[in-house]
């Protein structure tokens, strides 16, 4: 049986009170990924925050710099898709209430009313959906002929409830759904999602009304983002390894502000006591947990990592190259989500 080994980026600006520049949050890291990516013939799959585009779009008209922005994000979609990579939709419904600083050509996102799609009205739904499509089927149909957008990924993993996102998938032909974190659930001030009761079974599962549950015969399938559980004492052995990296390594700053949102509950059910269960990503990777992630890699057939390229770092760059060489050895592995029958 073939391993698949899935590498998948929100491709995003912050979202926060500032959002950061688009060269540095999204140009820049992630041309430096698709050259690491074509180096090792590797599959990309890139979630696009349409709901930023279009209120891009909406400035761009009036604003020299907004204008360049947008050409430089368009230019770069039409290149992941040329190079063999996917282009998927990704909403982030707050965008409709940012604001746009032309002085600093950033934006500001302080409302959240909006965060979690479900918020919108189903006028809204439909509209920000049907556009979100559009876009991207407007940038891939100028590089190839018919081509298929049957992926989605929720904007801070709410996809919950699933009746908010259902009538939009089967209007618009989305199959696949990749924003489950098995076990782990929160209640923000912003948004929620509860994913105590996903099958644990299988990594990938079909389902028909609820991300949670699985059914043999349901119309959409899910692929589960991975995790790296930590005990007590590797928790604080990954924790003493980022310290000395980054008294080393002068640590980079963030290029613009999170979410400003109150956690209200938190947990994950699959953490053991005083562990750690890491989101598979590549923030955050170090030496440490990159030889944990590869062995865990070794053994199994399914591994997916989620990740930002706007916050990955030049350290991080260095542990994925690291990380694709040790892959690109391994027999049977594959990165085309459509080539594993799983």
């Amino acid at each position: 049986m073939k391993k698949l080994v899935l590498f998948t980026f929100d491709y995003e600006l912050f979202l926060g009170n500032r959002s950061g520049a688009v060269q540095e949050c999204i140009i820049k890291p992630t041309y430096k990924l698709l050259s690491l990516l074509n180096q090792y013939q590797f599959k990309g799959v890139f979630f696009v925050d349409t709901t930023y585009l279009i209120s891009l779009k909406a400035v761009a008209e009036l604003y020299p710099k907004a204008k360049e922005d947008q050409a430089a994000i368009y230019e770069q979609l039409r290149n992941i898709i040329q190079q063999g990579h996917y282009v998927f939709p990704h909403v982030h419904a707050h965008w409709l209430d940012a604001e746009y600083l032309p002085n600093e050509n950033e934006w500001s996102l302080k409302e959240l009313r909006y965060y979690q799609f479900s918020a919108l009205d189903q006028e809204r739904q439909i509209k920000l959906f049907n556009e979100s499509v559009q876009l991207i089927q407007s940038i891939a149909d100028s590089v190839v002929k018919n081509y298929r957008i049957d992926s989605y990924r929720a904007g801070g993993w709410s996809i919950q409830p699933f009746s908010s996102f259902k009538p939009h998938f089967l209007e618009h032909g989305i199959h696949h759904e990749w924003s489950v974190l098995p076990g782990k659930y929160v209640t923000s001030t912003a948004h929620s999602f509860d994913f105590r009761k996903v099958p644990t079974e299988q990594p990938t599962y079909h389902f028909n009304d609820d991300v949670c549950k699985s059914e043999k015969n349901g119309t959409f399938k899910e692929w589960t983002i991975s995790t790296l559980s930590l005990s007590r004492f590797e928790k604080w052995m990954n924790f003493k390894v980022n310290g000395l990296i980054q008294r080393l390594i002068k640590k980079e700053k963030l290029k613009g502000s999170t979410v400003s949102s109150k956690i209200k509950e938190e947990g994950d059910i699959y953490c053991e006591s005083n562990g750690l269960r890491l989101i598979a990503s590549f923030e955050g990777l170090n030496p440490y947990n990159l030889m944990k992630y590869q062995a865990m890699i070794k053994r199994s057939t399914y591994f997916h990592f989620i990740s930002h390229p706007k916050l990955i770092t030049g350290t991080e760059f260095r542990m994925i190259n690291i990380l694709f060489r040790s892959l690109s050895k391994q027999k049977g592995l594959e990165t085309d989500f459509r080539k594993v029958n799983f």
